[in-house]
């Protein structure tokens, strides 16, 4: 039996779910909203047989009734949506990725889903937040229209490195695209929070580095990329 000061979280051997007496005190969850993700990460055209497995289960997690959308650090539910915004400058074939200060990784911007928010605003939103952007987002070989609704170019599925309290991140990871040389801002609170550093790297450089320098689907999302501009 659960506290009174538990936060609600009833413990189920499918891992965890809000009790009835917690959803009263939360926003009620949107099926709408459920079912628009669901719709969005179903119609991913996916790299490879993992990401089309990611995709199933992704699917299949959004149609359940565990919550999606993370309602308290670092690991309640301990699976929950994230929106990556990644920063490509296609024409130089460069990605801008970050020194996270919790997870020791080389990752790029990003965070979590609020309750009831579309992923792409959700990657809007932090990149404003954390870098001062507002960008379009980038497509490769695809004219794609910058709406709320856009799905994203890539989903994974990872269980979390670092200093944070271990939990399984559902990413959507949407593209935006800048010129490598253009000035961005360093110096915000969210930016100083989540960063140590930043770093232009070019594809080549990405994929000859060890994989454990990164997110571990960064190599793959690399050659989605480079598939869908060949």
């Amino acid at each position: 039996m659960a506290s009174s000061n538990s936060w609600g979280i009833e413990h189920l051997s499918k891992g965890f779910r809000l009790s009835p007496k917690r959803q009263l005190n939360t926003p009620m969850k949107n099926k709408t909203v459920r079912n628009k993700i669901k719709d969005l990460v179903a119609s991913i055209t996916p790299y490879d047989q993992l990401e089309k497995d990611h995709i199933e289960s992704i699917c299949n997690w959004i149609s359940g009734d565990a919550e999606i959308f993370r309602i308290q650090k670092d690991a309640v539910p301990p699976k929950h949506l994230v929106s990556y915004s990644l920063v490509v400058d296609p024409i130089h074939e460069k990605l801008l990725l970050f020194d996270h200060k919790k997870a020791k990784l080389m990752l790029p911007g990003g965070g979590h889903i609020e309750i009831n928010e579309m992923p792409l605003i959700a990657a809007k939103r932090e990149l404003k937040e954390e870098l001062g952007l507002s960008l379009e987002t980038y497509f490769p070989h695809n004219n794609r229209t910058n709406n709320q609704t856009e799905p994203p170019f890539f989903v994974t599925v990872t269980q979390t490195a670092g200093i944070s309290e271990p939990h399984t991140d559902v990413s959507l990871w949407y593209l935006f695209k800048e010129d490598s040389a253009k000035f961005f801002r360093t110096d915000g609170e969210e930016y100083d929070k989540e960063f140590d550093d930043f770093h232009w790297l070019s594809f080549d450089e990405v994929l000859s580095s060890p994989i454990e320098k990164f997110d571990p689907h960064m190599h793959r999302l690399i050659h989605k990329i480079k598939k869908f501009n060949s």
